[in-house]
């Protein structure tokens, strides 16, 4: 698996051993590092989905880690020395992982269909609320917008319903799984594996990519519940930088900070596209700022892409490059 390989390979080079610690709690953590056989005096700690331990320290401290370099990898935005034996180092390693097309770039028809597409696999209670509103705002007859809805999510919308002002909760939920009319008379559809592609690849056919300038894409992490504490979640997955593949405009919502992270990358984010302040918004500021630019409909978004052309080329040749990789290795170097 190249996730397993690339982190292999980075932990040969400094002669590190790997523990993943991913999905852990603190207390988790401390059973697995108990359990651990220890035989580098390097430990490369791997947490590549949300690290939702804050304070880091609990971690580094643990007594089996006791006098060793240790370094915890995630998929946030940070990359911090905190003294010379422990770091904290941004890792997205889903980067690795991303779709090629192998083509020159050529901008997208002047004649596609809609401004905007959003299409979601696992109905998490952020990306409900956002279909909910684009719902309610009538803006999916402009759009193409899907919505899965598997069973281990109806739990938590019923769980979390009382946290937001969601009058038409129930006409909305009964509209999904909301399937795309060309796709449905292939019965149940895993929107994971759609076309028999891994979540990470991307079916260039599917009108998503193919028939829309912009596409919103929602990280698989924000905000920690209830949002109206604003514990932020940073997390970088594939989905960020499809748009980027896919010659279109990125439109991504993620914790606060992430635009801040992918321009650090190299890519243009065009933040002009949306509100001013976007990426410091909390979520829900967030929802009523998509709401606001897709009420704009497909000339706006049409004229700015055109407008913005160079900023399309320059994220697709970028994306097709090694440079980020290069780039996330080499300030991982750099501070090590």
């Amino acid at each position: 698996m190249i996730l397993a390989s690339i982190v292999k390979s980075f932990c040969n080079t400094i002669d590190a051993e790997s523990i993943d610690i991913s999905s852990q709690s603190i207390e988790q953590v401390g059973i697995t590092l108990d359990n651990a056989i220890i035989k580098k005096d390097v430990v490369v700690l791997t947490y590549f989905d949300v690290c939702r331990i804050a304070d880091k320290q609990l971690i580094f401290t643990h007594r089996a880690l006791y006098s060793r370099r240790v370094i915890l990898l995630t998929c946030g935005y940070e990359n911090r020395k905190y003294n010379d034996l422990h770091f904290h180092l941004s890792f997205p390693i889903w980067y690795w992982e991303r779709s090629h097309n192998n083509l020159n770039f050529a901008p997208l028809s002047k004649n596609l269909e809609y401004g905007f597409s959003c299409i979601n696999n696992r109905t998490s209670i952020d990306r409900f609320i956002l279909g909910y509103h684009l719902y309610t705002n009538g803006f999916f007859n402009r759009m193409i917008f899907t919505q899965n809805l598997t069973e281990t999510d109806y739990e938590h919308l019923e769980h979390d319903l009382y946290l937001f002002d969601v009058e038409k909760y129930y006409e909305y939920k009964r509209l999904l799984p909301i399937v795309l009319d060309e796709h449905k008379t292939l019965g149940e559809i895993n929107f994971k594996f759609f076309e028999n592609k891994e979540g990470w690849e991307i079916p260039f056919n599917h009108p998503a990519f193919a028939n829309s300038y912009c596409f919103i894409s929602v990280e698989a992490a924000i905000e920690e519940y209830p949002y109206t504490e604003n514990v932020n979640l940073p997390f970088c997955s594939e989905k960020s930088f499809k748009a980027f593949i896919t010659k279109q405009i990125p439109l991504n919502v993620g914790a606060r900070g992430h635009y801040a992270f992918i321009k650090s990358l190299g890519f243009e984010t065009m933040d002009d596209f949306l509100p001013p302040g976007y990426d410091d918004m909390p979520y829900l500021q967030k929802v009523d700022a998509i709401v606001q630019t897709v009420a704009k409909d497909k000339d706006y978004v049409k004229d700015y892409y055109f407008a913005n052309i160079d900023k399309i080329k320059h994220n697709y040749e970028l994306v097709h490059s090694k440079k980020v990789e290069q780039l996330i290795m080499q300030r991982i170097n750099d501070i090590l």
